[in-house]
């Protein structure tokens, strides 16, 4: 059996902390993974804006943060082989493979720049087996299902 590794986004992400349609799926998916699942840069930096946008929502308390933040912290390394998440480095070459799919897909699907980011970060990963795309985010699954990238969605049924 092939053991696929998966990489996150930010909303993959922020399902494994909070309570949310697809959490239970996720936290089973970071629980039975054989390898860390992948996040990079990116996808940290985006969890934090989310979570600082709950904040000064005041969805969010300042003690709820700093456990968020050092749990994340904690779960997450460069080169984990015992954390939940390993971080994966970004290359430069990622800013122009992002500009490229800005330029060919935002016209039709509504993708920003993190989303192309990921798809970017994504598609330069050199993991064999390939890894599947964890998103929630409809946009960004029809910009997967364009450039054949595979994805899970933890909330579809």
């Amino acid at each position: 059996m092939v053991n696929f590794q998966d990489y996150f986004d930010a909303n993959a992400l922020f399902k494994y902390y909070q309570d949310e349609k697809g959490d239970l799926k996720i936290r089973r998916l970071v629980a039975n993974a054989q390898k860390p699942v992948l996040v990079s840069s990116l996808t940290l930096l985006e969890y934090f804006n989310v979570v600082m946008q709950y904040r000064r929502k005041n969805i969010f308390k300042n003690r709820h943060i700093n456990t968020i933040f050092n749990h994340l912290i904690k779960d997450a390394r460069f080169n984990a082989t015992n954390r939940p998440f390993q971080i994966i480095p970004v290359s430069d070459e990622v800013f122009s493979v992002a500009q490229t799919i800005l330029f060919h897909h935002a016209r039709t699907f509504q993708i920003g720049t993190y989303d192309a980011l990921h798809l970017a970060i994504f598609k330069n990963l050199s993991v064999e087996p390939s890894p599947i795309l964890v998103t929630s985010d409809q946009s960004m699954q029809k910009v997967c299902e364009q450039l054949s990238i595979p994805f899970y969605d933890p909330e579809i049924e």
